[in-house]
């Protein structure tokens, strides 16, 4: 298993990281999602899934996103 650490951009509220949450999940091959609203962070738990399809399926939701790299946990 992998982790991709994401910085979401565009995110406002409870529903939004509810939707981008969703939108990780539904991607295959990832297993766990956690997003850190306030500091606009999903951290993402997956086995072969490359970081473009994560940012893609955050795109698809309607917010930016980056892979962030060389951050902890």
């Amino acid at each position: 298993m992998a982790k991709t650490i994401l910085k979401i951009q565009g995110m406002t509220c409870e529903m939004c990281s509810k939707r981008a949450e969703e939108s990780l999940k539904a991607v295959k091959g990832v297993s766990e999602v956690s997003i850190d609203l306030k500091k606009g962070l999903a951290t993402v738990v997956h086995d072969g899934v490359s970081e473009k399809d994560l940012i893609r399926a955050v795109v698809d939701a309607g917010y930016r996103a980056e892979a962030r790299r060389g951050l902890l946990g």
